[in-house]
């Protein structure tokens, strides 16, 4: 009974926020643009309690790569690339930002994590052209199935699949699979293995 009255709340939801997912995903398709995308992520990153989780676990649906509609991501969390795909029972609590971004199944991203796509978005080398120059690069980043990102880390590099990465820590080097990662830069302080 639990399951189909949640259910049933989702799918009202999901009616309820599909006029800003089609606009948004409409006219990304169209014109490239992503300025419909980028202002309803921001009404529905501070829309607060429960309407707020499950009003942006379908909009996501509905306009990133993909998504799926158990993810649960907290209050003033924001996609910031339309292009991010999402894996399936993921949890990003709040006030946490992502760029262009894969992201495992099972994956939790903590309270105020920045994941940036890749570490040279803007022009530092050229000191004759602007640091923002409208030709930005962006690297799509992975974050590994059943992986953890601890609060207020900064994401520049790749996690692999049941990695974490310390509280506080800058991971600017890919992290490789079943590891923990500390500090800044990041760092391997200890290896991963199956209970036996």
């Amino acid at each position: 009974m639990k399951k189909l009255l949640k259910g049933f709340i989702i799918a009202i939801f999901y009616i309820i926020v599909l006029p800003a997912g089609l606009l948004s995903r409409l006219i990304y398709n169209l014109f490239h643009s992503a300025k419909f995308y980028d202002l309803f992520t921001e009404v529905m990153a501070v829309t607060p309690g429960f309407i707020g989780t499950y009003c942006r676990a379908c909009f996501y649906k509905q306009t990133l790569d993909k998504s799926s509609l158990d993810l649960d991501i907290g209050f003033g969390s924001i996609f910031s690339k339309i292009e991010t795909r999402v894996g399936r029972g993921v949890l990003i609590t709040g006030h946490t930002t992502i760029g262009l971004a894969d992201i495992g199944d099972y994956a939790v991203i903590a309270n105020y994590v920045s994941i940036l796509s890749g570490r040279y978005h803007h022009n530092f080398q050229d000191v004759g052209k602007k640091i923002l120059n409208g030709q930005d690069t962006f690297l799509r980043i992975s974050i590994g199935a059943n992986s953890f990102v601890g609060d207020n880390s900064t994401v520049m590099a790749d996690i692999g699949k049941n990695s974490i990465v310390g509280a506080g820590s800058v991971v600017v080097k890919p992290v490789p699979d079943n590891v923990v990662v500390v500090g800044n830069p990041a760092r391997v302080v200890k290896e991963r293995s199956p209970e036996k």
